[in-house]
């Protein structure tokens, strides 16, 4: 195995929120890391959804959104850090975005491309691959 490949389906904060810190921490290890969001898992990357805030929530999620963003930088951020230091890459799922009717324009800055199913999974094939 060499890295780690995440599948994330959640549009749930908590979740999105620790895939990002996984992430950071594997890219700050040397560890390469691949992240395909998928599903629901897209939803929070939309650039209209990151600049209401209006994210899908529990209990962590909103102690989250009231922590200051020096203390803990949001998914987004966190994702951008981490690009910046690590083997880190972040793909859309090519599907779900035909079934939004979006584009990569849609979503805040951090996808590196966009991949279906298979693609992602030749990409993942030497990986362990993780859902979240």
């Amino acid at each position: 195995m060499s890295g780690y490949a995440i599948v994330l389906a959640s549009r749930e904060l908590s979740r999105v929120q620790a895939v990002s810190t996984i992430a950071s921490v594997a890219a700050a290890s040397d560890v390469p890391v691949q992240i395909f969001a998928t599903m629901d898992g897209l939803l929070p990357f939309q650039t209209e959804t990151v600049e209401s805030g209006d994210f899908d929530v529990g209990p962590v999620g909103a102690k989250m959104l009231e922590a200051d963003g020096a203390e803990m930088p949001l998914f987004y951020e966190q994702f951008a850090q981490a690009k910046a230091i690590g083997d880190i890459e972040l793909y859309a799922c090519e599907m779900a975005m035909d079934l939004l009717e979006t584009d990569l324009d849609d979503y805040v800055d951090v996808f590196d491309d966009t991949l279906g199913v298979s693609g992602f999974l030749n990409r993942a094939r030497d990986k362990q691959v993780v859902f979240v």
